[in-house]
Parts: C-alpha cells; structure tokens; sequence
C-alpha cells in the first residue's frame, strides 16, 4: 500500500459521519489534565496557536477559553466544519482551515507555538514523514517557539512490546526477500483507535519516548520536557509511572538561533 493510500485511510476514518459525530459529542470535554498541563507549560495567553488535527474542536475551543488565539486545522474538511460548528455555539473566536500535517499550508514563523494533542503524529507514515511534518511546525514556528505533543507509548506493556518484537522481525524479513509492506517497524492498523470505534481500519505509528525525541531532534527542535501522561498531572519526574502509562508528552523548541 502506498503512503497516499495510508493518508486516505485516515481521512476515510475520520470522515465518516460516525466518527465526526463521536468527536464533537466529546468536545464539550475540554482538555484532559494532562494536556491542561501541557498547554499550559508550553503557551502564554495571548499567544498565536496552530492546532493540529483539531478533530471535533474539543482542544481548539479550550485554548481559546485560556486565553490563546487559535488556528484550528485538520486534514478533514467535514471535522474542520464541526470544529467550527463547536466553536461558534460557544462564542468564541477562531480560524479554521483545512490541511496536512506534512506540507502545513501557512507562512514562517507565523506561530508562536503548535499543539498536536491526541497523539496526531502517529497517523503519518514513515519516519521520513513524521520528521517532515515536525521540519514543517519548525518552519511554521518564531524562534523560541514551542510545540506542544502527546504519542502513545509502546513499552507501557509487555503485550506492546511482545507483539512489536514479532511483526518488526518479520517486516524486516519480508523487505530483505523483496515482499514489500507498508508498514515498517512499529507500525499498526486498527478499528479501535477511535472515539467511534468505527469499522474503517486507520494507521498509526506507535512510539516510544526514545524515537520521538530521536524525531524532534533531527528535525532541529530542543526538547524543554519529555514525560509520561502521570508524570505531568502529579508535576513531577517518576521513571516508575512512565513505565506504565500509555500516552506521552513533550514540549519541543525552535531554537532562539
């Protein structure tokens, strides 16, 4: 399968009018305490946010309800229009746009940070993707700025990591005999990834907190923290939490210089 295959996969998920609904059912949630955290780590009140993947509006409108000015983007046209939807029913102010993580469809230096909540990175394939969509928030970025990110993390159970040591072997096998894949090391499809659980299978990539930092760094960010999800809600570092959590998060740089 190829990777504009993989893209209309995810945009097939998450136009489904099951899907649409199922996020903007959850918008009135707000942000998680963990992403609260993140958010407000990360950004000042007042700040210019690119939100990414913005699904149903639910972390959109809760920015803007801190005080952040926001841009509110995914890569379906029908869940930028519920976005809109949310927002507007709550009287707030925002932009919505659609656009791919990728290629984003805004000027240099035109944010002062970026938040990709709901672990949005993990629906890129291939790690040449995932470093270019992090080399566009770079570039969409002021200097000083920051990005704001949650993935999920693969070494939170044995089962994770049990089932990645099989299927990466036996991709690895099958591109050495020639047998192409599309997925490469530490990749999945899944119908249960979803608010809906609708029965379009999606792709995402399942990191770990090493791969992701790898990932930031060569696309020339700093990174400020790199946690687990109840590390960042009891404030504090905790190697034995981060163990056992499935989400992650990180706050990245763009260099002042």
């Amino acid at each position: 399968m190829k990777r504009s295959d993989i893209e209309a996969s995810v945009r097939l998920k998450y136009g489904d009018p099951d899907e649409v609904a199922a996020f903007s059912t959850i918008a009135a949630e707000g942000l998680a305490p963990f992403e609260g955290a993140l958010v407000l780590q990360a950004f000042i009140p007042g700040q210019r946010i690119l939100d990414i993947g913005c699904g149903g509006g639910r972390e959109a409108t809760a920015m803007v309800q801190h005080g952040l000015r926001v841009v509110a983007m995914d890569l379906v046209l029908a869940m930028v229009q519920a976005a809109r939807s949310y927002g507007q029913k709550k009287g707030l102010v925002g932009s919505y746009v659609v656009g791919n993580a990728v290629s984003l469809p805004f000027c240099d230096a035109c944010f002062d940070g970026v938040a990709m909540l709901g672990a949005i990175i993990a629906h890129v394939p291939g790690r040449d993707g995932r470093v270019q969509a992090f080399r566009a928030v770079w570039r969409t970025l002021r200097p000083g700025g920051k990005l704001a990110m949650t993935t999920h993390n693969r070494r939170c159970h044995w089962k994770f990591q049990l089932y990645f040591a099989c299927v990466n072997r036996f991709r690895r096998l099958a591109r050495r005999l020639g047998l192409g894949t599309s997925l490469g090391d530490n990749d999945r499809w899944s119908t249960r990834i979803s608010e809906a659980q609708s029965r379009h299978p999606v792709f995402f990539h399942m990191y770990d907190l090493d791969e992701a930092l790898a990932d930031l760094r060569e696309a020339g960010f700093e990174v400020v923290d790199a946690r687990a999800r109840a590390e960042f809600e009891a404030g504090c570092v905790d190697l034995a939490l981060r163990e056992r959590d499935y989400f992650l998060g990180f706050i990245a740089k763009r260099p002042e210089a």
